[in-house]
């Protein structure tokens, strides 16, 4: 049993997070907010879930109607140190800014937010903030970060749970690919787009 990893031609089983949902409940909220231009913050580091999170961030900014600009799409580092860097970077050069951004994990969001508070922008009074993951730091953050929260612990249940039916199955099964679903977990980096 496979564990965060999903590979559409190899017969095996996997337990893996649904990026594609998650990807598509961060829209709707920045959506509801009443933001129309979303930026996406990610990294060229090659990691499959930031593909598949860029990949769905393409797929369903179309799907919702909402057109995505070049200038709105960053590419940073995945470590604190160079997400700040990079966002800093970025952001001296002064392009266009989105309303709101999704960020492909908490530490490029916290790079990213820290070099926009840098540059004198106001989260989420200017800009709102999603990250992805819920790590402990995405709580104390200042603001808060709004953020994605996959449970590792159904994660982990429901690869027990196909585990155990495969040990104690008379014969042989067919292989499953399960998907685990995500929360949206609300704090103080994302607020309803200020009227003019």
């Amino acid at each position: 049993v496979f564990i965060d990893s999903y590979y559409d031609l190899i017969v095996a089983n996997y337990v893996d997070m649904n990026n594609g949902d998650a990807v598509y409940t961060v829209l709707t909220h920045l959506k509801d907010l009443g933001f129309s231009k979303i930026g996406y913050v990610g990294s060229e580091t090659q990691t499959r879930n930031f593909a598949l999170r860029k990949k769905a961030f393409h797929e369903n900014m179309d799907y919702l109607g909402l057109p995505v600009k070049n200038e709105h799409v960053l590419s940073i580092g995945s470590t604190v140190t160079s997400a700040y860097d990079d966002s800093l970077k970025a952001l001296s050069n002064q392009p266009p800014l989105a309303e709101a951004y999704f960020c492909a994990n908490d530490v490029m969001a916290y790079g990213f937010a820290r070099a926009l508070k840098e540059k004198g922008y106001k989260i989420p009074q200017d800009i709102s903030i999603v990250g992805f993951d819920n790590l402990p730091m995405s709580a104390t953050l200042d603001p808060s970060l709004t953020t994605i929260d996959v449970s590792k612990r159904k994660i982990g249940s429901m690869a027990v749970t196909v585990l155990d039916e495969l040990l104690n199955a008379d014969g042989s099964l067919p292989a499953v690919k399960v998907q685990v679903g995500a929360e949206l977990i609300t704090r103080a980096s994302t607020a309803p787009k200020k009227t003019k």
